[in-house]
């Protein structure tokens, strides 16, 4: 009887001890998710914004302070993509990055945020301009935009009765007004030594006719796939060869400055803001050297559209996304992640990161001072085509499109010639991938 109570009282033991233990095991678990025991949930948020390093740490500090269940932890690397592909190899993925590359995106490495309710409150050209051209999908949230158009000196046009052209031949008018009545001014001003700096124009001017007249993703897909029946840059009289006949134009009548071939960055830089070039084309992101150099250039600088080819197209700006943030496809805390992304995205902290940034915001509830000429870009930015970045093949970029234009102003092309050496080159570097 004894020994029958005693197996009793060993079973309660030890069904006790198995209750016990699942709880344990319980309280385990809630404590790896953060649950019920208070241990915060880590996002892991991985930048290559060298410009917003100080701006993301206090605004990750605020967002700790206040967050009862997310711990962001904000890391930068300078390495910026080619770090992000070291932590994907070594298993050791953010939950949100800044950065991406086309390979990340094709292996499916992020998550779609096509669907997002983020897109509800910004731009739909911005959203446009984000899809990927392979897919159709949006696999970041941009909350800005990156400006590159004509920036012109708004005080030299308004002594003039000048407006800003819509076409090539209307913005040479203006060119020749300005040198009828200011002789000693460049009315535009190339830094030609820096082959990137005129080479990025190809894609806002001369391709800008087929990049609206068949949308911009159709077009950019064409371009990944090397259609050059779709590029058509070798078209007899076409937006290339016309761009080309242009540009000697300005040349041979000095509407541009005469040391094109050796000028600089700088040397544009110090000519618009002294009031030494009428125009320039340049992004946005050159005002502060601009300002730096004359800080009175922000009341007679303005941005303007870059003038199309032909008058049955819009003029146009390049928009690029900017700031972009991806979430892992791989990332176990996706929910928290987006949690965070949603209280950066809000007004408040995107008006000062705006304002910071110095670059027009991608929502449409935000209002930032950016100052005068930036908010000249966001006017032009809703009547102009708004082209995002162009699709080149590797090896032909801004600089070897540059080097050919530097070839083209040092006499060794004609127009016609231009056009299909450029065509050549671009299906050389395109079958060289």
């Amino acid at each position: 009887m004894k020994r029958k109570v005693l197996a009793g009282v060993l079973a309660i033991v030890l069904a006790c001890g198995m209750v016990s233990g699942c709880g344990k095991n319980s309280d385990v678990d809630k404590a790896n998710s953060g649950g019920d025991s208070g241990e915060k949930v880590t996002v892991k948020f991985f930048n290559g914004n060298v410009e917003m390093v100080d701006w993301y740490n206090e605004a990750v500090d605020r967002f700790n302070q206040q967050s009862d269940t997310i711990k962001v932890e904000h890391e930068f690397q300078k390495e910026g993509t080619a770090a992000l592909q070291t932590k994907i190899a070594a298993d050791d993925i953010p939950d949100i990055t800044t950065m991406s590359t086309q390979q990340m995106i094709d292996a499916g490495k992020f998550l779609d945020l096509s669907d997002s309710e983020w897109w509800d409150r910004i731009d739909p050209s911005i959203k446009e301009l984000s899809k990927d051209t392979k897919s159709g999908k949006n696999y970041y949230i941009p909350s800005n935009t990156m400006i590159t158009a004509a920036i012109y000196n708004q005080k030299i046009f308004d002594e003039l009765k000048l407006t800003p052209a819509n076409t090539l031949d209307e913005f040479t008018d203006n060119l020749r007004a300005v040198k009828k009545a200011r002789p000693d001014m460049d009315p535009l001003y190339f830094s030609g030594k820096e082959a990137w700096t005129i080479g990025m124009l190809f894609g806002c001017i001369p391709e800008a006719v087929e990049r609206q007249k068949i949308g911009d993703l159709e077009y950019g897909k064409a371009a990944l796939e090397g259609d050059l029946s779709v590029l058509k840059y070798s078209e007899k009289d076409g937006a290339l060869e016309k761009y080309m006949d242009w540009l000697g134009t300005l040349q041979e009548e000095g509407l541009i400055n005469d040391n094109v071939l050796t000028a600089t960055y700088d040397d544009a830089m110090n000519a618009i803001a002294k009031g030494e070039a009428a125009v320039i084309f340049q992004g946005l992101f050159a005002l502060g050297g601009i300002i730096d150099i004359n800080p009175e250039a922000v009341n007679d600088l303005r941005v303007s559209a870059m003038p199309a080819v032909s008058a049955d197209v819009k003029p146009a700006i390049n928009q690029s996304p900017d700031s972009t943030y991806y979430i892992m496809a791989d990332s176990p805390n996706q929910e928290a992640a987006k949690e965070f992304l949603t209280w950066l995205f809000s007004v408040e902290n995107q008006v000062s990161y705006t304002e910071t940034r110095n670059a027009p915001s991608a929502f449409e509830d935000v209002s930032a001072d950016l100052g005068p000429i930036v908010e000249s870009a966001v006017e032009v930015s809703k009547s102009a085509a708004s082209l995002g970045p162009a699709k080149e093949p590797a090896g032909f970029g801004g600089d070897a499109s540059g080097v050919m234009l530097q070839e083209f102003f040092a006499g060794q092309y004609t127009p016609e010639e231009f056009a299909a050496a450029y065509e050549k080159a671009w299906k050389t570097a395109f079958d060289a991938q």
